[in-house]
């Protein structure tokens, strides 16, 4: 016994009247006779639209209300299991997150810190804007040279003696 024909395999022989179009048809009286229901039914369709299309705006109400009847006596669900789920992958993710996740900052960090304050000690406690301090430098350089170049004035009694 050969298959029979799909529906898909009828709708492509069925505007074709020759029984010998198809083999399968030819020797199986199975598929000829759902063919010719299917040619049937597609010779019905335009009546049946036809009576559909007659029914008034008063029987399309009626239906409308059937229908929204329905949906409302079904019972929604108090919480979607997809909702439960969605958020207890959040609830995992975070606790993940937090385990993981370092609880001491990095040591680079906690040093650029340490090195920043001491720089603010030394500024609030030097004498001189941080702008200033080569001025500053040269003027301390200056002076101690001329001390150093220059006699004491004890030395310069003497000088004065000595002549």
């Amino acid at each position: 016994m050969t298959q029979h024909l799909s529906d898909e395999d009828l709708l492509e022989v069925l505007p074709d009247r020759s029984p010998g179009s198809n083999g399968h048809l030819a020797t199986c009286s199975s598929c000829r006779a759902k063919r010719e229901r299917m040619r049937r039914l597609l010779a019905e369709l335009p009546a049946v639209t036809h009576v559909v299309a007659q029914n008034t705006d008063a029987f399309w109400e009626q239906q409308r209300t059937a229908i929204w009847a329905n949906i409302r006596s079904v019972e929604p669900r108090k919480f979607p299991i997809l909702a439960w789920a969605s958020a207890a992958a959040v609830l995992v993710a975070a606790t993940l997150l937090f385990s993981i996740a370092p609880t001491v900052p990095p040591r680079a960090q906690a040093d650029s810190d340490h090195e920043l304050m001491i720089q603010l000690e030394r500024t609030l406690q030097s004498e001189v804007p941080a702008a200033l301090e080569p001025a500053a430098l040269l003027a301390r350089e200056i002076t101690q040279n001329s001390q150093l170049n220059s006699p004491s004035p004890d030395r310069k009694k003497e000088r004065s003696h000595e002549n």
